[in-house]
């Protein structure tokens, strides 16, 4: 009698090997800076993973600094600096409020502002922002409220997007596939003996 363990098994391993698909869902983002500048205490949140040719929410709380009250009425914008050596062309899209993004600063900078009612967070100032280069981006973050200001800097990874090398999962897959499919073929070929 033939044993029926191979079947599952078998499914087992197809479903290992099939391309993944990926679900975009939303995530409360991670914190890539915490920095108390003059009155001021700037906690910066972005997505956890930050990937070229796709828009980012980056968000901004400002608290006081003597009693880590949320600060609502506060002008905050970013400052974003493409990686070293890399050129921002004009036609490169970089999201925000239209007609509020400046760009062609030095080094490629672009400055967008961040706005309290773009999130569903009512206490951060949030930005959309699509990176259209992938490496280290610098992110100053630029705080005003009446005659304080303060800035804070750090730098934010962008990578490529993981579909582009998903794509090349089945082609990369298929010849371990086979090899399997074989394998499985000759155990299923071969006199099993009892013991």
């Amino acid at each position: 009698m033939k044993s029926t363990r191979p079947v599952p098994t078998l499914a087992a391993a197809l479903v290992f090997l099939l391309p993944p698909c990926f679900a975009e869902g939303h995530s409360s983002g991670i914190v890539r800076l915490r920095d108390a500048r003059g009155p001021f205490v700037v906690t910066v949140f972005t997505s956890p993973e930050l990937l070229s040719g796709r828009a980012a929410d980056i968000s901004v709380l400002v608290q006081r600094r003597d009693s880590n009250e949320a600060i609502l009425d506060a002008a905050v914008s970013f400052v974003l600096t493409p990686p070293r050596g890399s050129i921002l062309k004009h036609n490169d899209p970089m999201c925000g409020p239209r007609g509020s993004i400046t760009t062609g600063l030095k080094d490629g900078q672009t400055i967008i502002p961040a706005i309290r009612g773009q999130s569903s967070n009512k206490l951060l100032y949030t930005a959309l922002i699509n990176f259209p280069l992938t490496g280290p981006w610098e992110l100053d973050t630029l705080v005003r409220r009446g005659a304080d200001s303060a800035k804070s800097t750090c730098e934010i990874p962008v990578d490529l997007p993981a579909r582009a090398l998903a794509g090349l999962v089945p082609f990369l897959a298929f010849p371990l596939l086979l090899v399997t499919l074989f394998a499985i073929n000759q155990w299923l070929r071969a006199p099993h003996r009892r013991e």
